[in-house]
């Protein structure tokens, strides 16, 4: 009788311990670590994933789609603070923050122009453009030309009013682009300063 009992509460023991270890194994996931995806939405950008905190495993392929509410804008995207295009698919292997936002190009800019004709002339020079908004304004560089810029569907248009008729055109995301102006035409690029 001792003995039936004793077996009773052994074999309740260790139903209990394989209980306990099913339980402790089965909330683990094995060594595969868990990132988490920190999405940061500014005014005028939507799309996905949306804002807020997400959680990825190992190697989870996302992919992020944004879009400006305004179709005249033109987003970028922050993947832990490297420039993106607005569409993409990374894979996670550490944490990461992804902050979308508009495009603003107002500012200062340091200006290449290089002529495509046999004069090699080339300009370098730095431009500022302002504006109450995002896509449209005006615009001065410190040799003191002036003119109008508009920032529209991702093309951006720089048209010189008192500098032999330049008009560069080119897209908002890279700053870059072709000109003509002078009877000539050409290639340019800016950067920030």
């Amino acid at each position: 009788m001792v003995l039936r009992g004793r077996i009773k509460t052994t074999v309740h023991g260790i139903v209990l311990q394989i209980l306990l270890l099913l339980l402790l194994f089965g909330s683990c996931n094995w060594g595969v670590p868990d990132y988490k995806l920190n999405v940061i939405l500014e005014e005028g950008v939507t799309g996905t994933p949306q804002a807020g905190e997400h959680s990825y495993t190992d190697l989870d392929e996302v992919n992020y789609e944004y879009t400006p509410i305004n179709p005249l804008h033109t987003v970028e995207v922050f993947i832990n603070d490297i420039r993106q295009v607005a569409k993409g698919t990374f894979s996670m292997y550490t944490s990461v923050t992804l902050m979308a936002r508009l495009v603003d190009i107002r500012g200062s800019w340091r200006m290449q122009m290089q002529k495509s004709d046999s004069t090699s002339v080339n300009y370098d020079f730095t431009i500022t453009l302002d504006g109450a908004g995002l896509t449209s304004g005006t615009f001065s560089d410190d040799r003191g030309y002036h003119g109008l810029w508009t920032a529209e569907n991702g093309a951006v248009t720089i048209t010189y009013t008192d500098w032999n008729f330049f008009v560069l055109t080119g897209g908002v995301y890279e700053m870059s682009g072709t000109f003509t102006g002078e009877g000539t035409e050409g290639g340019w690029n800016a950067a920030r300063p």
